[in-house]
């Protein structure tokens, strides 16, 4: 008896080993001290076996099967890397686990919609019916080339590029190269990514490559972009990104409104030809009458001081580096990744809707990555008054959940 116990514990053992082999299990950690609800999540994971680049797969929070997007992450016929995309709902600084297990054969994971993508000799749409519509020149002529959340539009792409400040005074536009054609990196009805690869010789520069990549998810009417800049002989002095918001001309009645995102939050009013702005100050070593970050506003040569960071160098005295923009309808609410971390960076907003970013890096030869330039900002485009519609504050654009694999 004693050896038949022993045989169906082994058993047993086996089973549950061999079970445990056949899935993954991911933790989501929330970091940033925010409530996350219905938040997008995503990772990379690696199969324990080679499997058909076909096989599908299930996600599972403990018995309860999630709705999720899986995508192969690399070629060939029998693949281990997969791309999972799913949404989760966190209180502050809470964690929560998931698996992902082979879907058998009779089984059914829950139906997804979302984006429906569209290629044209015109460009790429992304649609998700009956909300949003994003347009993409097949150049990225005006980085986005059209917008409409309902039925209102809300960019002009005639103001709005990419170009690289070169250290000799000019300026080289890295958008609406017809050299160059808008790759779909992958494609989802949860999260789609495209990318932009202008090589230097395109650019008519040594050795200067420049690569960018949007990315969109369907629960957040926002663009994720991310901008790098490959620079090995320091041709490049800053990046700058002038964009156009179409907002209705700003009265003494109806402003245009902004806010700022510092170690606080900053509002005011523009009207005319004003313009506010948030700058970073980046230095090592306290120097006495310079700032961590300024706000200032004005028109012309007119600016005043609306507010000032602290004196001292450090992580917690940087600016958030978010900004909300509107009129009575529309807002744009944006953020940069790493504000005046390692770069002067400019956040600058006018009251005719015109938004502008700068990044200039500073003591590149002290930084480990110092042969690239990274500028990675986020545009989310909602309704006034956005807490109504947001669904999320700028902060938790800025700091994504984290994912690790057990």
């Amino acid at each position: 008896m004693m050896f038949r116990s022993g045989y169906i514990s082994l058993l047993l053992f086996l089973a549950v080993t061999l079970a445990q082999a056949q899935e993954v299990t991911m933790v989501v950690n929330e970091t940033a001290g925010l409530h996350r609800s219905n938040f997008p999540a995503g990772t990379i994971f690696q199969w324990p076996e080679a499997v058909p680049r076909s096989t599908q797969f299930k996600l599972l929070h403990g018995d309860r099967v999630l709705p999720a997007q899986f995508l192969p992450a690399e070629s060939g016929e029998h693949i281990r890397r997969f791309q999972v995309d799913f949404r989760v709902t966190l209180p502050p600084y809470a964690s929560r686990e998931f698996k992902v297990q082979r879907l058998e054969t009779g089984e059914t994971s829950p139906e997804i919609r979302g984006f429906r993508l569209q290629r044209s000799r015109d460009g790429i749409t992304l649609t998700n019916r009956p909300y949003l519509h994003w347009k993409l020149d097949t150049h990225l002529q005006g980085i986005l080339q059209e917008f409409q959340f309902e039925e209102y539009d809300f960019w002009d792409p005639s103001a709005s590029r990419l170009v690289l400040k070169l250290n000799s005074g000019d300026e080289v536009e890295v958008t609406g190269n017809s050299k160059v054609e808008l790759k779909v990196l992958k494609e989802g009805p949860w999260s789609t990514r495209l990318g932009y690869s202008v090589q230097a010789s395109q650019l008519g520069l040594n050795k200067v490559h420049s690569n960018v990549t949007l990315s969109f998810d369907v629960s957040r009417s926002w663009v994720q972009v991310d901008w790098q800049v490959y620079d090995p002989g320091r041709e490049v002095k800053a990046l700058a990104v002038p964009m156009k918001l179409k907002l209705d001309a700003p009265t003494r009645q109806a402003p245009t409104l902004i806010d700022f995102g510092t170690t606080t939050q900053l509002y005011s009013r523009l009207a005319g030809n004003e313009s506010a702005e948030l700058r970073s100050h980046y230095f090592k070593i306290p120097k006495e009458g310079k700032y961590t970050w300024e706000v200032r506003q004005g028109a012309g040569k007119q600016w005043k001081q609306l507010a000032v960071g602290a004196q001292q160098p450090g992580d917690r005295f940087h600016a958030e580096g978010w900004a909300h923009v509107m009129d009575s309808k529309k807002c744009l609410a944006l953020a940069v990744d790493k504000f005046g971390h390692d770069a002067n960076d400019v956040i600058r907003l006018s009251a005719d809707g015109a938004v502008y970013l700068q990044r200039t890096p500073v003591a590149r030869e002290h930084l480990g990555a110092s042969k690239y330039i990274h500028l990675r900002y986020w545009l989310h485009f909602v309704f006034n008054p956005q807490e109504v519609s947001a669904a999320t504050s700028p902060q938790s654009m800025k700091a994504p959940l984290a994912i690790h694999l057990k």
